[in-house]
């Protein structure tokens, strides 16, 4: 390509960028070499000064900063007015989430690639870390390279040069906006602060904020690029003062430097005088201090800010409830979750707690104009603004249930966008990746349950096992990639055999939020239990709901993480449904010793196990043994119940009979606080009064309750050394 031609190119559309206040995308297909000599050219026309190359290796040097791809993460909330993306050797599609959006308005985004017809039938890195066995790169699907190809041919902005000829020019014509910002006739915070504002819609933060009352809750919304982390910096940097401790939390600090830019800026605007040291800001009167989620004590603190709060895990954001005072904001379409996900399921959890609520999305961008043709292709690409289907309402029979091959759906993007949006509304935390894994992963595929050719129920799955060749790996230690249930059973139960047999994993099953509860899962599995494999399983972060679902469903736990997931902050579990018969037998024993491995590991390493989990998932154990004790323990048992005999004496007898009550024969009814009481005190060995807290209860009532379980044991067990005891010590005088 001519010099004189690209400089044209870059020079249009670098005014045309900045005349609408929108980005522009540059994709310069050919071999690397060449690609990097154009990038070079480019960057000496450039004179913006904040211009970053993104690359696999650090391995060519140019007029930017460099840097590999895998700390793209480090760059979240930073601005520059120029990005280019090397994607020769890596495309990991969270990349692009991650990195596009670090551009401002007026600014160009360079995309290096193999020529076209070469990317299409390209390994790279992403593929390597996808690939299970035994499948090989030779199985590759590479479909996510043809949809990215496809989206950049169809959407506007986009300029492309492939083998040195511009194949597509991306200008455009824009209606060019003037930002008008209309402040308040009153308000409480002083009136330069909200001159600070560059939207209507962070002005609407600030007045909802000047109301946020003692146990208020607020939760913002918004894409990236609407201004929520500098609006968060402003309402803090107003309350300094008035509060004492102001929290902040995020998935990485890194994620707060706008915030903490408008703490600033708002503190001098106070005259305010201040120290600032990495994440934290401290004033005569206050301190605003930036703390791992993992670590905060809520308590502590008149204002807690959570930011990305979809990133975090669900049971810290509730644990966060008890600060004074709490506002959650996250990214509605963002790479590391799903902020309209977040905000359905998150705000009825809060509205159940009967909170004080205030909640409002943010959609005016700050760093570039509406309509920004790069926003829109990010969106389009990665699927994160797909949605489900508009339905009114249908019959569960009339369902239809769907195999799809991942390239034909591809093809219809209607209906991809459905599956997908099912997704997206189902969970947090959807990552682009998840996407990419769909699209190429040879072991990955999809299912659906359809009326009049809409997607009502989602499923993702992958195939696992016909592992001849690996079991001794397996056997011995290693772990190979995916293979999550054959790897359980045979490193936790030594059954190499199990390494033969195939599998489905399901990966994700999700329903459309407008039909949830109505048996619309369980006819899915029921559908998935067809299936020509010898199991099917599954592996999720545990909840009480989630396993109820599961087990009521034939599939029952087979293991329990030993550590909380970080991501979640649940314990991950696994559950298997066993179809071939030779299976069946097998599946009895694991569960059993499932069952015996919880039983002995909720003293120590699930000792924190929440309850209700806890009791789920050891109801429904093989139960077919006999409660043993020999004369002299049943009757310090009966000292326990009826006369002097005390908890700490006894604890070893009722430790083996709650230890073996799961898995009795016969066994006296027991109800699901009694259940919770046996797990928590006697298995958990927790503090009386944890228990009773956990079962809304004092200490006291438990002492007493679990003398009462006990008494359910000794039925036709020494009767009359009872009824001496029930006479001397209870003035009881007849036969229980």
């Amino acid at each position: 390509m001519e010099h004189t031609e690209l400089v044209g190119v870059i020079r249009e559309l670098k005014v045309e960028a900045e005349r609408c206040n929108q980005r522009r995308m540059l994709v310069i297909a050919d071999d690397r070499l060449s690609c990097l000599a154009l990038l070079k050219r480019i960057l000496r026309e450039i004179e913006d000064k904040r211009k970053i190359v993104f690359t696999w290796q650090k391995d060519f040097n140019v007029d930017a900063e460099i840097e590999e791809l895998k700390n793209s993460e480090r760059y979240l909330g930073t601005t520059y007015d120029f990005l280019a993306i090397d994607l020769h050797h890596s495309f990991i599609p969270s990349d692009l989430g991650k990195l596009v959006n670090i551009v401002r308005g007026g600014g160009l985004i360079v995309l290096l690639t193999p020529k076209f017809e070469d990317w299409l039938h390209s390994t790279n890195f992403f593929h390597q870390v996808i690939l299970t066995p035994p499948f090989t790169l030779g199985d590759i699907k590479r479909n996510f390279v043809k949809w990215v190809i496809k989206k950049l041919w169809e959407k506007d902005g986009i300029t492309i040069i492939e083998d040195g000829l511009i194949k597509k020019m991306g200008k455009m014509k824009c209606i060019v906006q003037e930002r008008k910002v209309e402040i308040p006739s009153s308000f409480r915070f002083p009136r330069s602060i909200y001159e600070l504002t560059k939207t209507q819609d962070q002005i609407r933060v600030l007045q909802m904020a000047e109301s946020l009352g003692n146990r208020g809750v607020m939760v913002i919304t918004a894409d990236r690029g609407r201004g929520k982390s500098s609006v968060l910096g402003m309402i803090a940097g107003v309350y300094a003062g008035k509060f004492r401790n102001i929290g902040v939390t995020a998935p990485d600090l890194n994620n707060l430097t706008e915030f903490f830019k408008f703490v600033e800026r708002t503190l001098e605007i106070k005259g305010k005088k201040f120290e600032h040291r990495r994440g934290k800001i401290k004033g005569r009167n206050f301190k605003i201090e930036f703390v791992e989620a993992s670590q905060i004590n809520p308590k502590k603190y008149d204002l807690l800010i959570v930011d990305e709060a979809a990133g975090i895990p669900v049971p810290l954001l509730l644990s966060f409830l008890r600060a004074r005072r709490v506002i959650y904001s996250t990214t509605t379409h963002g790479y590391e979750g799903t902020g309209r996900s977040f905000s359905i399921r998150f705000l009825s959890e809060l509205r159940r707690r009967k909170r004080e609520l205030i909640s409002l999305e943010m959609n005016e961008p700050i760093r570039y104009s509406k309509d920004d043709p790069v926003e829109c292709w990010i969106f389009d690409t990665l699927l994160l603004n797909a949605e489900p289907p508009l339905l009114e309402d249908f019959k569960l029979k009339s369902l239809k249930y769907r195999k799809y091959d991942t390239g034909e759906l591809l093809e219809d993007e209607k209906k991809l966008r459905e599956y997908y949006g099912i997704f997206v509304l189902a969970h947090y935390r959807n990552n682009p990746n998840d996407f990419g894994i769909l699209c190429d992963a040879p072991n990955h595929e999809i299912r659906t349950l359809e009326y009049d050719n809409h997607v009502v129920c989602s499923v993702q799955l992958a195939r696992e096992g016909n592992l001849q060749g690996y079991e001794d790996d397996l056997y011995f230690g290693t772990t190979p990639p995916g293979n999550i249930v054959p790897d359980v059973i045979i490193k936790h139960y030594r059954k190499k055999d199990f390494s033969k047999y195939r599998g489905y994993r399901i990966v994700r099953i999700a329903t459309h939020p407008n039909f949830m509860d109505r048996g619309i899962g369980s006819r899915m599995l029921e559908e998935l239990k067809k299936e020509d494999v010898d199991w099917l399983g599954s592996s999720f972060g545990a909840t009480a709901r989630l396993l109820r679902f599961w087990i009521r469903n034939g599939f029952y736990p087979i293991h329990i993480s030993p550590k909380i997931n970080e991501s979640t902050g649940e314990y991950s579990v696994i559950v298997l449904y066993p179809r071939r018969e030779e299976l069946k037998k097998d599946f009895e024993e694991i569960r059993r010793r499932f069952g015996k491995k919880l039983v002995h590991s909720l003293s120590e390493i699930h000792r924190n196990l929440d309850l209700e989990i806890a009791r789920v998932l050891l109801s429904d154990l093989p139960r077919d043994e006999e409660l043993v004790l020999d004369d002299t323990d049943w009757k310090r048992l009966i000292a326990y119940c009826w006369g002097p005999g005390n908890y700490e004496v006894t604890v070893d007898v009722i430790y083996k009979i709650a230890s073996k009550y799961f898995f009795l024969r016969e066994r006296p009814e027991l109800n699901e606080e009694q259940e919770k009481i046996l797990i928590g005190k006697v298995l958990q060995h927790r503090h009386w009064d944890e228990v009773g807290k956990e079962i809304g209860k004092g200490g006291t009532y438990v002492v007493i309750e679990l003398r009462e379980i006990m008494r359910k044991f000794l039925k036709g067990v020494f009767e009359d050394e009872i009824l001496e005891f029930q006479r001397r010590f209870h003035g009881e005088d007849q036969k229980r």
